[in-house]
């Protein structure tokens, strides 16, 4: 029972956890998505007030192609870039050793400030990836196209996302990782701008950050739950002690009330022989009888509890150990007016301890006697369920209380309608059967149409 609720706290704190961690992933994710989307439009924006231009960009900076069957994208010109090599040069406009700069002549240009930082709508532009601008006539054809980094692009995948966007229907958007916004040309429509802000990099980098965060997190989030096992089995530990005393009490209890109640026992048997039948001598015979089943039962689960008695799991047929229990209990049934059927397959095997089962079986027999209502029926059937199967035990009769289904298989636990002198028994019986059912990892519960009829089932695996 203690293993059962360390494994179902651990379980809960563990799912917790999982649940914490999701949270904070998705909502890094979220966030990240957010600001890609938030700083890719304010860029965007700042794009199409400069129709397409990054803000300080000078003329010429910039690749244009034309649209049609252009050459293939070559390497820039000699003189489009400077060509610096390693080592020990100078840096560039540097004075050399003992030289003086050379004054700036008058009229030369400032230089131009630094596109996407100095400039107004710096903030967005400053993580601005790649951005490239079509130009489209009337007819949604593409003239020409321009881009600071137009190797990164081919003619074909321009066209591409032109014929995209216009089939989209929308002036703004995203597709893929690509945003766009579609303008007038400023010739009476003649023909549009596109500018596709490409933010593939920001999106990779967050998936970067994602997976990143996903990692730490389930890390953290193992740590976790590895010390609330340790700190759940240390706050269970007085409780675990608890119980371990109280499986000792009911052991050695048990053991003590043998020895009495054979002396008792054997007295009453002699006083009927010296005495001949007497009504007295019956109530302490019927009382020790009833108190002899009470302690073995109690051994019974004080040996489960302890350990001492174990399943011995080996391949038997179940069929034929769940008919050897029915068969002589028919006799029993007919002398107390009741009819017993059985619905029990051949062949139906399963690994467990035939003994135990078959303990079970009686059991869920007798408890099915007890409470069936005069002329009732009783049911014991058998179904394979993959490699395990199904016990089902079902009985005619007042049934039992929704709220005492799960009751009923606790210790001593009996229904009011049960406390008469009428239904023998002790309450250990069901309790006795979760704890075989449980020694072979399966299950029991209880249904019941109340008034009418009791059904319990027992899953065991294969």
């Amino acid at each position: 029972m203690i293993k059962t609720l360390r494994r179902r706290l651990t379980l809960l704190v563990a799912c917790v956890l999982a649940l914490v961690t999701a949270g904070i992933v998705l909502s890094i994710r979220a966030v990240n998505l957010r600001n890609i989307d938030s700083s890719a439009r304010a860029a965007l924006a700042v794009l199409s007030e400069n129709r397409g231009q990054r803000p300080g960009q000078a003329e010429g900076e910039a690749t244009t192609r034309s649209g049609g069957n252009l050459p293939p994208q070559s390497a820039a010109t000699e003189g489009e870039a400077t060509t610096r090599s390693g080592g020990n040069l100078p840096p560039q406009d540097a004075p050399t050793d003992g030289e003086t700069p050379p004054p700036k002549p008058e009229g030369e240009p400032t230089p131009p400030q630094r596109p996407g930082i100095d400039m107004p709508g710096g903030n967005s532009l400053a993580s601005l990836s790649n951005a490239y601008t079509i130009h489209l006539d009337g007819d949604g054809t593409v003239t020409e196209w321009t881009s600071d980094r137009s190797d990164l692009y081919t003619d074909a995948q321009v066209e591409a996302m032109a014929q995209a966007v216009l089939a989209a229907g929308n002036s703004e958007g995203r597709i893929g990782t690509q945003y766009y916004r579609l303008i007038d040309d400023g010739e009476g429509g003649a023909s549009r701008l596109l500018i596709v802000l490409d933010a593939r990099l920001e999106f990779l980098s967050a998936e970067r950050m994602l997976r990143a965060a996903a990692l730490v997190a389930a890390l953290a989030g193992l740590l976790l739950a590895a010390g609330a096992w340790l700190l759940i089995r240390r706050m269970l530990r007085p409780v675990q002690a608890s119980f371990d005393r109280q499986k000792q009490f009911v052991w050695d209890a048990s053991h003590e009330f043998k020895t009495p109640l054979a002396v008792i026992s054997a007295n009453a048997e002699l006083l009927s022989r010296q005495v001949g039948p007497n009504e007295y001598l019956g109530y302490i015979q019927s009382e020790v009888r009833r108190t002899d089943s009470l302690v073995q039962s109690l051994l019974t689960l004080a040996r489960m509890d302890k350990g001492t008695v174990t399943a011995e799991m080996k391949r038997f047929d179940l069929s034929q150990a769940l008919l050897g229990v029915a068969l002589p209990f028919e006799s029993t049934v007919f002398e107390a007016g009741r009819t017993l059927e059985t619905d029990v397959p051949e062949g139906v095997w399963i690994r467990g301890d035939e003994a135990m089962l078959q303990q079970l079986a009686v059991i869920l027999l007798s408890n099915a006697l007890k409470y069936s209502n005069e002329g009732g029926l009783i049911r014991l059937s058998l179904a394979q369920k993959g490699r395990g199967a199904v016990i089902t035990v079902y009985n005619t009769g007042p049934g039992i209380a929704p709220e005492n289904l799960e009751k009923i298989f606790d210790r001593f636990y009996r229904e009011d309608l049960s406390h008469n002198s009428a239904v023998a028994g002790n309450g250990l019986g069901l309790a006795i059967a979760r704890t075989i059912a449980e020694a072979h990892r399966g299950h029991i519960r209880a249904e019941s149409e109340q008034g009418k009829s009791a059904t319990f089932i027992v899953t065991l695996p294969g």
